[in-house]
């Protein structure tokens, strides 16, 4: 297991939650009924040889998880269609030699399996589209619906047009939450995790990320910052956590504001 709560090998069933009425939270990824439809965020694919141009050294590492944590979240839940909500790749300047080879070998593996993919485009998504189109995956920017969801990476303000009376749910990624928790001797621990708040009149849903090298957004530390337009319009504080623990389980660790004043006693 790496610091941030994410094992490296699945050996058990993931474990999930269900969070809001008919949508579920299955390891890392999120599961809707009402649409069949597995969510992941932020895959961040090629991460390491951005690392290695930059003078940092790790091995590569990280594909095999994401990959593997897919293809057991799909199997699991019974289900046969994936959508992307941005961040496939890492490097915003170009395609890797790594994203390439990564990418495609994902993609590929879905659509031999029967998987639908879709993706929604992120801000690290450039020079992605060659990819997906030698693939006949869908790009959708800057948002997706379907039925009473409306999705989207979360780097952009929703436009007008995004919404109707039917949104009922708003479901994005690009923050990469987690939670910092300290005991009484001052060791730490941060764990990814999933938001849950409201956004005008709809349910608000952020999703971690699938990336086990992306620690994330300590959402609960003091005059914590937030990269996303949509989450500076809304009060964090109220938003509701459910931490992920991959070895044992999904914790409702309530709001935001309480872990925050739960930090600042410890």
């Amino acid at each position: 297991m790496n610091s941030n709560g994410v094992k490296w090998e699945l050996r058990d069933s993931l474990p999930r939650a269900e969070i809001l009425n008919g949508v579920w939270v299955v390891g890392l990824s999120l599961y809707v009924d009402e649409l069949d439809l597995l969510v992941v965020a932020d895959l961040h694919l090629g991460y390491e040889q951005a690392l290695e141009e930059a003078g940092v050294f790790i091995p590569a590492v990280q594909y095999k998880f994401i990959k593997n944590f897919l293809l057991r979240a799909l199997e699991e839940t019974e289900c046969s269609k994936l959508l992307i909500l941005g961040d496939v790749k890492h490097e915003f300047g170009g395609a890797l030699k790594q994203e390439w080879g990564e990418t495609l070998d994902l993609l590929s593996t879905l659509k031999e399996k029967g998987v639908s993919v879709d993706v929604v485009r992120g801000n690290h998504d450039n020079f992605l589209i060659p990819m997906l189109k030698r693939l006949n995956v869908p790009l959708h920017d800057p948002y997706y619906r379907e039925g009473s969801l409306l999705f989207t990476h979360g780097h952009k303000e929703l436009p007008i047009d995004a919404w109707s009376e039917d949104v009922k749910y708003v479901v994005m990624g690009h923050e990469h939450p987690a939670v910092m928790l300290r005991d009484e001797l001052g060791v730490s621990v941060k764990l990814k995790s999933f938001l849950v708040g409201s956004l005008e009149r709809a349910n608000l849903i952020v999703l971690p990320s699938l990336s086990p090298l992306m620690s994330g957004t300590e959402v609960n530390v003091p005059k914590a910052k937030f990269l996303s337009p949509i989450l500076r319009q809304v009060n964090v504080g109220d938003m509701r956590v459910y931490a992920v623990e991959l070895d044992s389980g999904i914790y409702d660790f309530g709001t935001v504001e309480l872990l925050s004043r739960f930090l600042i006693q410890s």
